[in-house]
């Protein structure tokens, strides 16, 4: 075919820069064929994957590398990232396994009190049984040692698991995945945590080295930008044809015609620019979630000495060159839990505080949205999204557009039926570029970077 027969170009719109439309952008920019040319708006002035994220100069050498500490941690586990697994290792993204120590508390009543935990989790060594608490009996710690459409709190009562299991250690534990509140995770829906527990069941936790920074990077090369571009509205004008609308930063308004477009936010914002999902995505709730950077060890200093007490013997019998552990410690109230993770450049990084944290020890805060889950929720983006058993089921009350109508796709890590996670970014972004009969890099035979 000469070059004069050759079809069009298709043009296409990403609305959002995190990993859903990073992946999405990539895996169009790369088709082999050359089909498509990729567009990204972002109305901050730089790519959001990354942007809540910090760069730390250690406190004590200032002639030591910076580290760079993602918020929200981004720890991913083998069983449940399969994809998202792939995709680093198809990109040369270099990850490693440590080993975490979850200390379990509760938030005393008197501020001045310290924190002792009552259960130290070991994940990734996977201790077998696992570390028992200094002071805690072995009769006191073994006794507190284990339907699709139903809640999560409606699974717990229907299978009669124990009220003090359930606050003092399941929901702290989920809660530090999900980043909300306690009654938030016992609304969503059972056959998430469920599952998303069966898959990762003695499976490895994973961290990028370097963050998610070096993610960022190689899924952004070569991709063209709109910064400080606030898109209005996204609207299918018929034709096969989007218009996509956007402000800039000095207030200029600009419209044009994509021949997809493809929205990589959150359901909130989805409704405010898309009007036939603006009912739809009313229904599913999200939150705001802080993670603050600071050095007030004060709280959490009986979990570190109890810690280390425990993992002194284990220490001493493990080989030579075995990595150190690293601590998070998951405090709870009565209503939610804190996360706090000890990071190897010695700063703390609180998710969802509970508790005051000493403003002069603060270095940096960052808010993210967090979208949630419940049984109600499932059914909307099921429907949405068409997962196969949710097609041609007449009900008036849902939405009748669905994912792709219009040449318009939703992406993100909420649109699939699971977790909201990063491997509900990648499932979405793939699912997008099938229905464009492009290549998966990761998934054909024998793949090469591009």
């Amino acid at each position: 075919m000469s070059a004069a027969q050759e079809p069009a170009r298709k043009r296409i719109a990403v609305v959002g820069s995190g990993m859903a439309g990073l992946i999405s952008a990539y895996l169009l920019r790369t088709d082999r064929r050359g089909r498509y040319d990729v567009e990204i708006f972002e109305m901050q002035d730089h790519l959001s994957l990354d942007s809540a994220s910090y760069t730390l100069t250690t406190k004590d050498d200032l002639s030591s590398a910076p580290s760079r500490l993602d918020l929200p941690m981004r720890v991913f586990a083998g069983g449940y990232y399969e994809n998202l697994k792939r995709m680093y290792e198809y990109l040369n993204i270099k990850f490693i396994s440590p080993r975490f120590i979850y200390t379990l508390s509760t938030l005393p009543k008197a501020q001045s009190e310290q924190v002792s935990p009552h259960f130290i989790h070991s994940s990734n060594n996977h201790r077998i049984p696992p570390l028992r608490p200094a002071g805690s009996s072995f009769s006191t710690w073994m006794a507190h040692t284990f339907g699709e459409e139903e809640s999560f709190r409606q699974y717990l009562e229907r299978i009669w698991l124990p009220q003090y299991y359930v606050k003092n250690y399941l929901l702290p534990l989920v809660s530090s995945v999900t980043t909300c509140t306690h009654d938030a995770v016992l609304e969503f829906p059972a056959i998430d945590i469920v599952e998303y527990e069966r898959r990762t069941f003695r499976k490895p936790h994973f961290l990028v080295l370097g963050g998610v920074r070096k993610v960022q990077e190689k899924l952004a090369e070569k991709q063209k930008v709109h910064y400080g571009a606030k898109v209005s509205d996204v609207k299918d004008i018929g034709n096969n044809k989007v218009q996509v609308s956007w402000t800039t930063r000095d207030g200029q308004a600009h419209a044009e015609s994509f021949d997809y477009a493809i929205m990589a936010v959150t359901p909130d914002v989805v409704g405010a620019i898309f009007s036939p999902l603006r009912k739809a995505m009313a229904g599913i709730p999200t939150t705001f979630v802080e993670s603050v950077v600071h050095y007030d060890f004060s709280r959490i200093s009986g979990c570190s000495t109890s810690l280390k007490q425990q993992m002194r013997s284990e220490q001493s019998s493990t080989s030579a060159g075995f990595s150190p552990a690293q601590p998070i410690h998951i405090c709870s109230s009565s209503s939610a839990s804190e996360s706090v993770h000890e990071h190897p450049s010695s700063a703390l990084i609180t998710t969802y505080p509970i508790a005051p944290i000493d403003p002069a020890k603060v270095i940096h805060r960052a808010k993210f949205t967090r979208v949630l889950r419940t049984t109600e929720s499932r059914d909307i983006v099921n429907r949405v999204i068409n997962i196969k058993r949710y097609q041609h089921v007449p009900d008036e009350k849902q939405p009748s557009w669905r994912n792709g109508d219009g040449n318009v796709f939703l992406v993100g890590g909420w649109c699939w039926d699971g977790m909201v996670m990063l491997e509900g970014c990648i499932f979405s972004a793939m699912r997008v570029a099938k229905c464009l009969d492009v290549e998966i890099p990761w998934v054909a035979s024998n793949p090469r970077p591009r």
